[in-house]
């Protein structure tokens, strides 16, 4: 291995560079060129210890970000992963890790680079490019990327692995929910634009589904003898069915009386199949997103005044989503454990229902509430010493 100073003249002015010359295992020359001694004194080192442990990757034969990224995509395809989920990696690649660090070489990564681009992406959330939560997003499909790359040895090491990017407490999102009178609202919307919206609207409103689970919602889930909905499958934004998010999204969701009425309603105009969607599209097929939002959630959103303007444009007030947001908060004010409430969300952990809802779980039951509870249980109705239960109160240190 060595290190040679390489000139020539250029424009009539004399330029150099050093040229960093050394061998590979396999014994194939290498050569990489640098502005400064320095720099090339530095890659010599590198070189050597990566070749020490047999970890080389050359600067020619390294791949950038960019490909590494399309591997990451082509692994998800080939491991069966719905289309939405590689389809939202293919996006984050293309508008938010490419334009920024895409064209850098594996292998001229180091820390310095990498916590550049996590600087980089905190300051665009600043600005307004990109969402609160947007960079920890971002930044862990490129740290799942750098791992992929780590793991098919496309680099010597893994420069981003102990470079993490923890968001503010001031910016974790808090879901967004419709106030009660905005969910009367829109109930009233719906029953004036006919059955289906109806439907639709109990269902969204009252019961929580996903909007995967409502496309993919057939009669053969509904029992409106029984007054429950069976959430058995999905369907994606694609209309390709698959089934639910997770293992608990399995589910049995007891209805409403005016949501059976209204199921009752539709059933009854649609004459449907039990194979048939109950909210299906023209030709009998499962809406796509859009058509469930411009057919059924904007029509009733417009109907009901949810509206807001956006760069001069009228736009439905709040996600679809934030029903089922909603749905949660109803089912905490009136008094569900959240235990009841994780099952019949389909969360899979009893955590995530606590970190989405974890602060209205928290103004139901105020400690100050709690505390009195204890008072009027301990003071007021304790039991006298003559009824108290044997072996209760003879050994302080029992538990």
């Amino acid at each position: 291995m060595s290190i040679r100073k390489r000139t020539w003249v250029s424009g009539g002015q004399t330029k150099a560079a050093w040229v960093l010359v050394y061998s590979e295992g396999n014994g194939k020359r290498k050569q990489e060129t640098f502005s400064t001694k320095r720099e090339a004194e530095r890659r010599w080192l590198e070189v050597s210890g990566e070749l020490h442990r047999g970890s080389h990757v050359s600067l020619a034969d390294s791949k950038t970000v960019a490909q590494a990224g399309e591997l990451w995509i082509e692994r998800a395809i080939s491991e069966g992963l719905e289309r939405s989920t590689y389809e939202e990696y293919r996006r984050v690649l293309r508008l938010h890790i490419v334009p920024r660090i895409g064209s850098i070489k594996l292998a001229k990564l180091t820390r310095a680079v990498v916590e550049e681009f996590r600087d980089q992406l905190l300051t665009d959330q600043l600005h307004g490019e990109l969402s609160p939560n947007g960079p920890a997003r971002v930044f862990s499909y490129f740290k799942i990327i750098m791992k992929l790359a780590d793991d098919k040895d496309l680099i010597p090491a893994n420069v981003a692995e102990k470079v993490n990017l923890a968001v503010p407490k001031r910016h974790r999102h808090r879901p967004e929910f419709f106030k009660i009178d905005e969910v009367n609202s829109a109930l009233a919307a719906s029953t004036k634009l006919g059955p289906k919206c109806r439907a639709f609207a109990h269902l969204f409103w009252l019961h929580g589904l996903r909007s995967s689970e409502g496309r993919g919602l057939t009669w053969e889930g509904v029992n409106l003898e029984k007054g429950t909905v069976t959430v058995s499958q999905r369907a994606d934004r694609w209309r390709s069915i698959g089934p639910p998010k997770s293992e608990t999204s399995f589910r049995t969701i007891p209805l409403t009386p005016s949501c059976i009425e209204a199921l009752k309603a539709l059933k009854s105009e649609a004459n449907p199949s039990s194979e048939d969607f109950v909210f299906p599209d023209k030709q009998g097929r499962p809406t796509t997103y859009f058509q469930q939002i411009s057919q059924l959630y904007d029509p009733i959103m417009f109907e009901a005044g949810l509206t807001k303007e956006v760069d001069g444009a009228t736009k439905h007030l709040r996600s679809l989503h934030a029903t089922r947001h909603t749905t949660a908060s109803i089912w905490i004010e009136m008094g569900f454990s959240a235990k009841r409430v994780q099952k019949l969300m389909g969360h899979s952990s009893i955590q995530i229902t606590f970190d989405l809802y974890g602060h209205l779980i928290d103004l139901k039951e105020s400690a100050a509430d709690m505390m009195r509870s204890v008072d009027d249980w301990v003071l007021k109705d304790r039991p006298s010493d003559d009824n108290c239960p044997p072996g209760k109160d003879d050994d302080p240190d029992r538990d």
